[in-house]
C-alpha cells in the first residue's frame, strides 16, 4: 500500500509539472508574438520583426517553410555584422491570413508592402528553403542590392518522401496535438538537443549515423551554435500557428508561377548542400542555368541545414563576406 501511495505521488507530481511547463510554454511563446509589429497592407495586416539599428543596410529575412519570423533570432549573426534585419510572416503563419487568390509570387508582394511602410528603398534579401522563392520572386520585381540563397526552392517542390514518412516528418506533417507535440519537441531540443538534432539530420540529410553522430557532437561544442539551435527550434512552435502556412505552401510551390529570370540583375550567392534531402541539388542546377554569373558554393554540412557543422561555418563567413561588398555603405569595405 505506501508503495502504492508513492507511486501515485510520483505520477502525480509528474503530471503536474508537465502541466506547468506546458503552460509556461504557451505563455512564452504568446509573449513572443506580442512583439511583433503589424502593418496594414493591401493584403491585409501582416506582422514582422524590424530588428537592427535602422541607419545600418537592410536585409530582408525570408524564413524557411514552417518556421515564424522569430527564426532570424537564429541567425544572430547578421545583427553582430550590424546590419538592420526585417523579417516578415507570409499567409497562413501566427495572424497574418491566407488570401483567396494568395500565390508565392503574392508572399513577394506582401514583403514589398510591409518594406514600402517603413520607407525603406531598396534592400538586400536572404532566403532560407522554401522562403528562397518569395526571395527570388521579391528579387525579380523589386529593387534589391544583393540576393543570397540557401537550400532554396527555385523552382517546383515536392516535399521528399523519405522525410515525410520519417517519425519528425510524421510529427511535423500531422495536423493532430500540434501544441502538445510542439511543446515535447523544445523540451526535447532543451534537455536532449542532441537526440533532436539527430532525428533531423536523419530527415534531411543523406548521411549515414556515424557521420550523423559526428556532426552533432562537433556542432554542440560550440555554445553559441547550440544556443542558436534552441532558438530555431522555438521558432517552429506552436506548430498550430504555423502549420496553415506551410501547408498553403506546400500546395502553391507544387506549381508556382514561372520566375522571369532575366529580370534579376543583382549579384547572387546561392549556397547548397549536396546532400541535401529535402531540396533537391536539381534546384541549384536551375538557378545556376538561368543565373550563370551567380556565386556558387556547394558544401555537405548538414544536408538541408546548410548552416550546420564545420562547413556550416565556412558558409556563413562566405556570407557574412558577400553581404558585406554587396550591401557596405561607403568607405566601410
Amino acid at each position: 500500500m505506501r508503495k502504492y501511495l508513492f507511486g501515485l505521488m510520483v505520477v502525480s507530481c509528474a503530471i503536474y509539472l508537465a502541466k506547468k511547463n506546458y503552460t509556461e510554454f504557451i505563455r512564452d511563446r504568446d509573449r513572443v508574438r506580442k512583439n511583433f509589429k503589424t502593418v496594414e497592407t493591401k493584403f491585409g495586416k501582416v506582422e514582422y520583426l524590424d530588428l537592427g539599428d535602422k541607419s545600418r543596410p537592410v536585409i530582408l529575412f525570408s524564413s524557411g517553410g514552417g518556421a515564424g519570423i522569430d527564426s532570424v533570432y537564429a541567425f544572430d549573426w547578421l545583427l553582430e555584422n550590424n546590419y538592420r534585419v526585417i523579417s516578415i510572416n507570409r499567409p497562413g503563419y501566427y495572424n497574418t491570413s491566407i488570401g483567396r487568390d494568395d500565390s508565392i509570387r503574392q508572399h513577394a508582394d506582401s514583403y514589398h508592402e510591409v518594406i514600402k511602410a517603413l520607407d525603406i528603398e531598396e534592400v538586400s534579401v536572404f532566403g532560407l528553403s522554401m522562403g528562397g522563392l518569395s526571395a527570388l520572386y521579391y528579387a525579380e520585381s523589386y529593387p534589391v542590392k544583393s540576393l543570397v540563397l540557401w537550400s532554396a526552392v527555385t523552382g517546383p517542390y515536392q516535399p521528399n518522401e523519405e522525410s515525410v514518412e520519417s517519425t519528425l516528418g510524421k510529427l511535423i506533417m500531422t495536423d493532430k496535438a500540434k501544441d502538445i507535440l510542439s511543446w515535447v519537441m523544445l523540451e526535447t531540443a532543451y534537455y536532449f538537443p542532441k537526440l533532436l538534432m539527430k532525428q533531423l539530420l536523419k530527415a534531411e540529410a543523406m548521411m549515414d549515423g556515424d557521420e550523423i553522430k559526428q556532426m552533432v557532437d562537433t556542432e554542440f561544442k560550440d555554445k553559441s551554435a547550440s544556443t542558436q539551435f534552441k532558438l530555431f527550434i522555438e521558432s517552429l512552435t506552436p506548430m498550430s500557428a504555423l502549420y496553415p502556412g506551410m501547408m498553403n505552401e506546400l500546395k502553391k510551390s507544387a506549381k508556382p508561377d514561372q520566375i522571369d529570370w532575366c529580370q534579376i540583375d543583382c549579384p547572387v550567392l546561392a549556397v547548397h548542400s549536396t546532400i541535401d534531402k529535402d531540396v533537391g541539388y536539381s534546384h541549384l542546377l536551375r538557378l545556376k542555368r538561368h543565373l550563370p554569373d551567380s556565386k556558387i558554393v556547394t558544401v555537405q554540412a548538414g544536408g538541408h541545414f546548410v548552416w550546420w557543422g564545420r562547413d556550416g561555418k565556412e558558409v556563413i563567413d562566405e556570407t557574412g563576406r558577400f553581404f558585406k561588398n554587396t550591401t557596405a555603405i561607403d568607405g566601410e569595405r
